[in-house]
């Protein structure tokens, strides 16, 4: 049985999947420095049992994310608090200056734009109510 999907009161500043999407292509060698990153943070969301595939995402794009993950594993875990402290810093003085102003704008709108479809309800077309 599984558990029913999760919404974690995460807010999404910038879209982290672009980001990516953009730094990957820019340097081959990106990947080689992200993914033992991104093992290492599904690991520790392994063993502190966090429910990952139960996570709601905000948008089928957003499947994937790890945002998630990491907000989660802030809070849950002691070990992956110390090692974010002494590689996260690293790894942002690595990614940052890959990416222009423009990239990190676009991501910012992204992210706004799926916060804000996750606060409004979708208009159906048809007002709910009797009919006269």
């Amino acid at each position: 049985m599984s558990e029913p999907a999760r919404n974690l009161p995460t807010v999404c500043r910038i879209c982290m999947i672009q980001l990516m999407r953009q730094v990957y292509k820019k340097r081959w060698w990106f990947p080689l420095v992200r993914e033992p990153l991104v093992w290492g943070m599904r690991f520790l969301a392994l063993v502190n049992r966090l429910p990952v595939r139960a996570y709601a995402a905000a948008n089928p794009e957003c499947r994937g994310c790890l945002r998630f993950i990491k907000a989660e594993l802030e809070t849950k875990s002691a070990t992956f608090r110390f090692l974010n402290r002494f590689i996260g810093p690293r790894f942002q003085a690595i990614r940052d200056p890959l990416l222009d102003q423009a990239e990190v704008a676009q991501a910012k709108e992204k992210a706004n734009e799926m916060m804000k479809s996750l606060q409004t309800p979708e208009p159906s077309g048809q007002e709910k109510g009797p009919r006269p």
